[in-house]
């Protein structure tokens, strides 16, 4: 009897070796999984909060729009391609570092932020979680967006005409093709 007791009182005291190895094994394989799926959902927050930038940013441009055409002043439309479009909010992104004058931006901007480049009159957004973010250029991880004058060649009458051709709107459109995988 005495053997007996002495088993199980070895089966009672705890873990194995080889039972605590695949405990660590199971507990690596199951963090990587978490670690990679954290990493997805915070490129596509970012994505996210990066496209609701721009969706206030066009919604702006559009009252913006409305206001000069209500104002019958047709002319000033043609002015807001020159523009920088943060101006236009009410209110600025927290994440908007300002206005910069060609690649100075890269000295001071960090990622994960808008600025405003005064030689391209572009805005653009540098990628904070560019690991797997695939741009135009390989090096590059930044979303360019410009505003452009839409013209419709069929409009009747001369209201809203800029420079001879007559104007149907503005739009905010993305000039850098890019992929958030």
């Amino acid at each position: 009897m005495r053997l007996s007791n002495r088993n199980r009182a070895r089966s009672l005291a705890g873990f194995t070796l080889l039972e605590l190895v695949v405990v660590a094994c199971i507990a690596a394989i199951l963090g990587g999984i978490l670690l990679n799926r954290m990493q997805f959902y915070q490129r596509m927050a970012e994505k996210a909060a990066m496209e609701q930038t721009v969706g206030i940013v066009r919604s702006a441009l559009n009252l913006r729009v409305a206001s000069l055409i209500a104002k019958n002043q047709f002319t000033k439309i043609h002015d807001l391609v020159d523009e920088n479009p943060m101006n236009w909010l009410a209110q600025k992104p927290a994440n908007y570092a300002g206005e910069y004058f060609g690649d100075r931006a890269l000295e001071s901007v960090v990622s994960g932020q808008w600025y405003f480049d005064l030689k391209d009159r572009k805005l653009v957004y540098l990628v904070h979680n560019h690991k797997k973010f695939v741009g135009k250029k390989p090096t590059s991880a930044r979303i360019r967006f410009r505003t452009r004058l839409v013209f419709e060649e069929n409009f009747p009458g001369a209201r809203g005409q800029v420079a001879g051709r007559p104007v149907e709107g503005v739009v905010l459109e993305q000039i850098d093709p890019h992929v958030w995988n």
